[in-house]
């Protein structure tokens, strides 16, 4: 075991301790994730976490940090897609499928920063969001934050929306697809007006 604390230390030990918490918060909340219960996990002193991570804030920071990471690529993935119906469809789409294997994560990652932990605060876990949020502003022709309109918060506030409700139950799975057309549909001509771009034509329903 001291062995392998060893190689962690100096390999993927930070790495583990973010899959392990992330495994941890998705399985029994944030309230059970610990830096004493990462070590003890992993199977490290309980010091060694303490050498990545001054304290559980940090460890939280981190794991919001990696969620935000991912989502982004499967949202990167989205937005290669054909028209720019069938990219924000399928970005609406990656972002609630998303939200239903990752329920408390997706809580975590847009909690506010005064719910009892700094991880909104977190230099780390700011970089990863402000990433993320760029890639659906630039799927409305937005480049500067500064100068962003309101589209891109509206876009935003129904995505996450659909995906709140896909991650609590609320929204059943098999209608998921149903609620991101009519979004879409209700969202486009306005996203085409914004981007100056001709109407595609009808909103269909996602292969698959």
């Amino acid at each position: 075991m001291a062995q392998q604390a060893r190689s962690y230390h100096h390999g993927s030990l930070r790495e583990e301790l973010v899959r392990e918490g992330r495994a941890l918060l998705i399985e029994e909340g944030q309230q059970a994730v610990t830096v004493r219960e990462l070590a003890r996990r992993v199977g490290v002193s309980h010091g060694a976490p303490l050498r990545h991570f001054r304290d559980r804030d940090a460890v939280l920071a981190a794991i919001a940090a990696d969620g935000f990471d991912e989502l982004r690529r499967y949202l990167e993935a989205a937005r290669q897609v054909g028209t720019l119906e069938r990219r924000l469809t399928e970005y609406i789409r990656a972002h609630a499928r998303f939200a239903q294997h990752n329920g408390p994560l997706m809580q975590l990652m847009f909690a506010s920063t005064d719910d009892g932990t700094n991880a909104g605060r977190d230099p780390e876990a700011q970089s990863s969001a402000e990433r993320f949020f760029a890639v659906g502003a630039e799927l409305l022709g937005e480049s500067s934050p500064e100068s962003m309109g309101p589209m891109p918060f509206l876009v935003a506030a129904t995505t996450e929306g659909i995906s709140a409700l896909a991650a609590t139950g609320r929204l059943p799975e098999d209608r998921v697809d149903e609620v991101v057309v009519a979004a879409v549909r209700a969202l486009l001509p306005q996203i085409e007006q914004q981007l100056g771009t001709a109407a595609q034509g009808p909103v269909t329903a996602p292969d698959g």
